[in-house]
């Protein structure tokens, strides 16, 4: 097994990807990949004052969950196309961001959002993906050009 099947871009990972969120590739997400760089150091700022209660299990579950949804939205949710609320196009800004994640409302939005930032096949580095597409296009070139030469 080759071993670089698992290594990730890590500027992918820190800048976000877009990636679709339906079928038909209308809206699409800009994440960053969980547990990235400012993700690990936002979360680490935001839970200092709680480390006591932390370490003792006594941190109410409410203020965990709103520093995460809190800390998602500024480093994981970076922007969006196409995302729409009643009918009504939403745009993208990192106030409307925190508005989503905290809303429990919208937990199976934000449950989406973590399964995107999770998923390892959005930050693979390109180049293998990059060598695939050059060696289809080069082949599926050359049997175009074969096509018109003998037509």
């Amino acid at each position: 097994m080759d071993l670089n099947r698992f290594k990730a871009d890590t500027t992918l990972e820190d800048e976000g990807v877009w990636t679709p969120i339906d079928a038909d590739g209308g809206a699409e997400l800009k994440v960053a990949r969980i547990g990235n760089r400012r993700y690990r150091e936002t979360m680490a700022r935001r839970l200092k004052p709680y480390r006591r209660a932390l370490r003792a299990g006594t941190l109410d579950d409410s203020v965990t969950e709103r520093i995460t949804a809190e800390v998602l939205a500024e480093t994981v949710l970076l922007d969006w196309r196409r995302l729409e609320r009643d009918g009504e196009e939403l745009v993208y800004s990192p106030a409307v961001a925190v508005e989503l994640m905290k809303d429990a409302a919208y937990k199976d939005f934000r449950d989406l959002v973590v399964e995107m930032a999770s998923d390892l096949e959005n930050y693979r580095q390109r180049d293998l993906e990059e060598a695939e597409k050059n060696s289809s296009t080069s082949s599926a070139g050359s049997s175009t050009g074969r096509s018109k030469s003998s037509s």
